[in-house]
Parts: C-alpha cells; structure tokens; sequence
C-alpha cells in the first residue's frame, strides 16, 4: 500500500491544522505588552524632563549673559506697580470709599423703594380702617366713599414710605461710597438726612414713628447679616 493511500485513509480529525495565510495571528502575552507599554512611558517621561532640563539650562545663561542690575530693576518695578493696584483710591474729598457701580445704586434705591412701598401700604391701610371705624362723617357715608377712602390713604402712604426708604438706601449707598465709615455710620448719616426731611415738614411729623421703625428694622437687618 503506498503512502498516497495511506494519507488517503487517515480520518480529518487526525489531521494538523493549518493555518491560512489571512488568518490572524495569536493574541501576545499580555505581560509582553504591558512591559513594551511600561518601556514607551518611561522613555516618554526621560525625553521631557531632558527638555526640561535643557530648558532651565538655557534660561539660566541668559540671565548670566544678561545686566543684574537690569533684572533687580525691572523685579523692583513689578513689585511696585503690584502694591499701586492694590492700594485703596482716594476719592475728591481726600476719604477711602469703595468703588462706585450704577448697578448696586440702582440696586439699593429699588431694595429700600419696594420695602418702603409695602410697609408703607401696610401703615397706611391700618390707619385709613381706623379713622374710617372712628369717625361719625365716614360711618355715615357709603361702602364705596369709605373704600375710596382706605384705597387713597393706603396708596399716599406706600408712596410716601416707598420715597422715603428708598432715599434712605441711596444715602447710605453714597456714603459708603465717599467715606465708608461701616454699617453703623452709614445707618446714622442716612437717618439724619431723612428724619430732618420728615421733621422739616409739619404734614409728615405724624409718620415720624413709622419712619423710625423703618430705620430699626433695617439696623437689625443689618445686625443680623453680619451675625
């Protein structure tokens, strides 16, 4: 019998595998790969701190080359320019305020106008139901006399308390602005300003409380923010 038939005989399973020629090729060892990865990152980092030191290399023979007296000067010079920026200006009348912004004027004018409108409705309502109970003219008159009445009342008295809270804030925001002097002389130079304006007219003098419960109840606001 000769070897063709014998080959012939032989059953596939015994057979050895070939691979064929666009079969890929088997996975590498991953410890192999994780050694080449590790060898590219060493070499990655070897190149740059070389670079580095080149770098600082050069950097130091052209300050060596250069004029100290040059480099003392101009180190000098930025320090003095950096301590000029942050000093605090000095404004016109020779005070140390705080930068102006048209923002938080309008900010504080529209805070203390809005607070001062609602509390003042708030005044001015209780005291229109009051006079409406206690007087003989008006509990005689009709329902919509006397609702007209309470509406005007409430509305002078949220304007009225709406101005008056609002110039409050922007006087406070003016001196903060000139002089700074803190919470306390702030609250203080805008409470005489504004109470000697109320007290100057002898038709507002009857809001003096109500004004002054204005003024306490932005101090302990004011108290309370910074406790």
């Amino acid at each position: 019998m000769s070897s063709w038939d014998r080959s012939r005989s032989l059953p596939w399973s015994r057979a050895i595998p070939v691979a064929p020629a666009n079969a890929e090729a088997p996975p590498e060892d991953i410890d192999l790969q994780k050694e080449r990865i590790w060898k590219d990152l060493a070499r990655e980092a070897a190149n740059e701190e070389k670079e580095i030191d080149e770098k600082s290399e050069s950097a130091k023979r052209k300050l060596a080359d250069g004029d100290p007296g040059q480099s003392l000067s101009a180190a000098l010079n930025d320090a003095s320019s950096s301590l000029k920026k942050n000093e605090p200006e000095v404004n016109f009348l020779g005070y140390v305020g705080r930068p102006y912004q048209t923002s938080d004027l309008l900010r504080n004018t529209a805070f203390g106008a809005t607070i001062g409108s609602i509390t003042g409705m708030c005044f001015g309502f209780m005291d229109s139901m009051r006079a409406a109970t206690s007087s003989d003219v008006l509990k005689s008159a009709s329902r919509s006399a006397q609702g007209k009445f309470v509406f005007q009342g409430t509305y002078r008295s949220g304007f009225f308390f709406g101005s008056f809270f609002g110039v409050f804030h922007t006087i406070k925001y003016g001196t903060r602005v000139l002089v700074d002097p803190g919470d306390v002389g702030e609250i203080c130079a805008a409470s005489l300003v504004t109470m000697g304006g109320v007290v100057a007219r002898r038709e507002w003098r009857a809001s003096v409380p109500y004004a002054a419960m204005l003024i306490a109840m932005d101090s302990f606001h004011v108290f309370m923010r910074e406790m």
